[in-house]
């Protein structure tokens, strides 16, 4: 599906945490923002960063965890008017591919139109 973005958006993190099936990871504060629920702070060797839930088997004490799925925090810089693709919708994150650079990475849902 292609969306339009109707807001700017700045990728924060320039050395976006990458994590892949089996990794293990020191777990941190859950994000308490409500429109962005469902995503942990966690850390693997010297990179950290948010992550969703749902890709974490959580340890007894949920201090741990081990990665179920491979995933990028790559976030994508955006601008009004950009034409995206959708790959993902997650925890009101969306992964796109943009059609002006084909790059692909996240950004927050409110950036784009989601009424077409």
């Amino acid at each position: 599906m292609k969306l339009k973005v109707i807001q700017s958006y700045q990728e924060q993190y320039l050395n976006p945490i990458i994590l892949n099936v089996g990794d293990k990871v020191v777990l941190g504060n859950e994000e308490t923002e409500e429109n962005w629920k469902g995503w942990v702070w966690a850390e693997i060797k010297n990179n950290s960063g948010w992550i969703p839930m749902q890709i974490v088997e959580f340890s007894f004490d949920r201090k741990s965890g081990i990665i179920k799925k491979d995933y990028s925090a790559q976030e994508l810089t955006v601008i009004v008017n950009d034409i995206v693709i959708l790959i993902e919708s997650l925890n009101g994150w969306l992964w796109v591919k943009s059609c002006q650079t084909n790059k692909e990475g996240w950004f927050p849902s409110e950036c784009v139109d989601l009424s077409n």
